[in-house]
């Protein structure tokens, strides 16, 4: 094998090793690692591939070989349904389709950090696949390892565009070796023998200048903006009690499998004004997948969260419902979903992004912003049990909360059973209820699911392992109310935490998952299977034996305190807050998020274009200041430079075996080169044959900055640039130096 294949095999072993680095900046935005080993091997292939096919002088065919790699790699990992489990049929195709749609809706409903599931991780081995294939051909066939960074640079963007943190410090130093070490296979094992210490120089330079930059970056940026700590200017958020609190928000989503992952407590909401023990909830969940779990449904366009807010669909008004202050502090939260208890009927002191889904009960924003002290105006409702067991007809809510598809015969025949001495909707609901909440029926709340025994997971926690978490309690039990007729649905966000004083703590050990079941007139009620521990949990007065409902009323009577004030939507407390101006709501920002936009894509767009040309001018000064120098390797550069030049112009890159001296009259006839700049051609050709195959003791070593300023001047004088060859130099994507005649020694 020649030099020149060597050097090519090692590139495309680089450019995979600065792949791999900068794909592990997508930690910062998976909840595991999961992801990576399927990832690793799919580059791994795709780039052994490219290298295998190179091995053939005739290697056209490499990058449909890469990409037939990738599908097979895709198939044997995900596709499940492959011919041999490698080769993909219309069944596969069709899985990979079905796993990038799940992930697609992941990322845009998820919230850092979410877990490495399959669908992620498919969509992740796709990517690096591609990412792989386009490194390699454009540093290794394109020989222009400095392009193939902005491919590595937007790997990089993805996650610092999708995590709320700054990346973690090793990820960006990973990166950056990578890509010099990619940079340096490009230009410093591509010399010709001017001497070991021209090589050692070359190769040493991007190393070190890389190395400074990554020092000097890291330092700027601990000192200036906290990297790898909250990721913010420091003082902006004064109450942050330790720098790694950070904040936490929720998953859109719930699972039957897995481990709920839990972090050190971190304090979460301060709460003010809370009239009784209730669930604070963030979002619901209407989808139901037997493989997956539950999902969050299609997002509608909402109405202004900070207008009047409309009762829930199926509710009734009750002018004897008290609607009471709650004053809501998130401490360590941040999301894309407002926290709510009860019915809100208004919500103060938030932006205009928030929007309200009357249907689903939550309040949202399409961007994630920082989430600042807020006030609720919520009832409480407390039908009795003979308003709910009195309640009939049919739910004026949409069919999806009574969609049960891929549930089992035996899930229903299990419903059914629970349910059959009960003799209305309600007391249906508490039964499945207390079937769980029953300690002779086995079920045991733990941290970690039971080993799965069969594809189904709800079989898998009804009938076998028994044992769960909240998601997979209130997962249960929404499917079976949808099975014996009562719509549905999972809620996702906290119990009410602690009391502090005249406060309520919530903190992340109170994250929570229940079921909310829908009867008419009455809207959305709360039913909680899961045992929780130490007490926890809230026990809604519908369902508590008649003595504790009794002190539960007494309790919570309006008793004029001011920790729990009540007021109508129409209050003078609500006037007087509303009617602040935009300008001094917490929420409001004042830099349009649309100028911030436009202005960041504007900025990323020049940033693309402007590369190539920006590569050429560095080049370009390198080369000139070399040749001026003198020493060992001046004339090489000049001729080098005086190529590009050409090269530039549309001229094409020495063949193989072409003398300089056979190039310059090449180039010279070409395009016509006055004689004062021809006579500066071969002059320069000359000297490139003397530094190239003199003797190490006869070499010279003059500056060449007058000949090359010469045949530079006279190549522009008869064939100027023009803005096309300005912006995208055609030298930066084919290189001078392609081809050498082999050095004397």
């Amino acid at each position: 094998m020649n030099r020149t294949g060597s050097d090519r095999h090692l590139t495309g072993l680089l450019a995979l090793s600065a792949v791999l680095l900068t794909s592990t900046a997508f930690s910062a935005v998976l909840a595991d690692w999961r992801w990576f080993p399927p990832a690793a091997m799919t580059a791994v292939v795709v780039s052994c591939t490219g290298i295998a096919t190179r091995m053939k002088r005739d290697s056209w065919w490499s990058a449909p070989l890469q990409l037939a790699a990738l599908v097979f790699m895709l198939t044997a990992l995900f596709g499940g349904s492959g011919f041999l489990g490698l080769i993909p049929t219309p069944a596969t195709f069709a899985e990979l389709a079905h796993l990038l749609g799940d992930a697609i809706e992941v990322v845009r409903t998820g919230i850092p950090p979410v877990p490495a599931e399959t669908a992620i991780s498919c969509l992740i081995c796709l990517g690096i696949g591609v990412v792989t294939l386009l490194v390699d051909r454009i540093a290794v066939t394109g020989r222009a390892p400095a392009v193939a960074g902005l491919v590595l640079l937007c790997v990089f963007a993805v996650p610092a565009s999708l995590a709320d943190r700054m990346l973690p410090w090793w990820t960006f130093l990973g990166s950056a070796a990578g890509f010099t070490a990619m940079l340096s296979a490009g230009s410093g094992f591509r010399l010709t023998a001017d001497s070991r210490w021209s090589s050692v120089r070359r190769f040493s330079e991007p190393v070190a200048v890389t190395s400074v930059a990554c020092v000097v970056a890291l330092l700027t940026g601990t000192v200036f903006t906290g990297v790898g700590t909250q990721g913010r200017l420091p003082g902006s958020d004064p109450d942050q009690a330790a720098p790694d609190t950070g904040e936490i928000g929720l998953r859109p989503f719930t699972s039957l499998r897995g481990q709920l992952d839990r972090d050190e407590p971190v304090e979460l909401f301060r709460i003010e004004g809370l009239p009784r023990e209730t669930y604070l909830r963030a979002m619901t969940l209407s989808r139901f997948d037997p493989e997956r779990g539950w999902r969050l449904g299609s997002l509608p366009e909402g109405i202004p969260a900070r207008e009047r807010l409309p009762l829930p669909p199926g509710t009734k008004q009750r002018s004897s419902s008290p609607t009471h202050r709650v004053e809501i502090e998130p401490v360590g939260y941040r999301d894309a979903w407002l926290p709510v208890f009860g019915v809100p009927r208004r919500v103060l002191g938030i932006g205009d992004a928030w929007r309200y889904d009357p249907a689903s009960g939550m309040i949202f924003t399409r961007r994630t912003d920082d989430t600042d002290s807020y006030t609720e105006l919520a009832a409480f409702p407390d039908p009795s049990r003979e308003k709910l067991r009195a309640s009939s007809g049919d739910s004026p809510v949409d069919q999806v909360y009574l969609e049960t598809s891929g549930a089992g015969e035996r899930v229903r025949e299990l419903a059914r059973r629970i349910t059959a001495n009960a003799e209305n909707r309600f007391d249906r609901a508490v039964a499945l209820n207390d079937y769980f909440t029953d300690p002779a029926n086995g079920f045991t709340y733990d941290l970690s699911t039971a080993p799965a025994s069969s594809h189904d997971a709800l079989e898998d926690f009804l009938f076998r392992g028994k044992r769960g978490y909240c998601e997979q309690f209130a997962s249960a039990m929404a499917v079976l109310l949808r099975e014996v007729g009562i719509p549905s649905r999972v809620a996702v966000g906290f119990t009410s935490g602690r009391d502090e004083g005249d406060e309520r703590v919530i903190t992340t050990e109170d994250a929570h998952a229940w079921v909310e079941a829908h009867f008419p007139g009455h809207g959305w009620i709360t039913f909680d299977p899961t045992p929780l521990r130490e007490g926890r949990g809230s026990v809604p007065p519908y369902l508590a034996p008649s003595r504790q409902r009794e002190e539960g009323e007494r309790s919570s009577a309006p008793t004029g305190e001011p920790t729990t004030p009540s007021a109508t939507p129409d209050s003078d407390e609500e006037k007087q807050d509303t009617s602040r101006t935009a300008s001094e709501e917490p929420g409001h920002s004042g830099v349009p998020v649309g100028a911030l936009l436009t202005g960041g894509t504007a900025l990323l767009l020049g940033t693309v274009l402007t590369a190539p040309a920006a590569m050429r001018t560095l080049r370009r000064r390198r080369r000139w200041s070399l040749a001026s120098s003198g020493g060992i390797g001046a004339a090489g550069n000049a001729w080098r430079e005086l190529l590009d030049e050409s090269i530039d112009r549309g001229d094409v890159s020495p063949p193989p075996g072409e003398t300089p001296r056979r190039t310059a009259e090449r180039v010279i006839e070409s395009y016509g080169v006055p004689p004062e700049a021809a006579e500066a051609w071969h002059e320069l050709a000359s000297a490139v044959d003397r530094e190239r195959y003199g003797p190490p003791g006869g070499r010279e070593t003059g500056s060449r900055r007058e000949a090359l300023h010469r045949a530079v001047s006279g190549l522009r004088a008869v064939r100027p640039l023009d803005f096309r060859e300005r912006l995208l130099p055609r030298s930066t994507r084919v290189s001078s130096t392609r081809r050498r005649p082999p050095a004397r020694r």
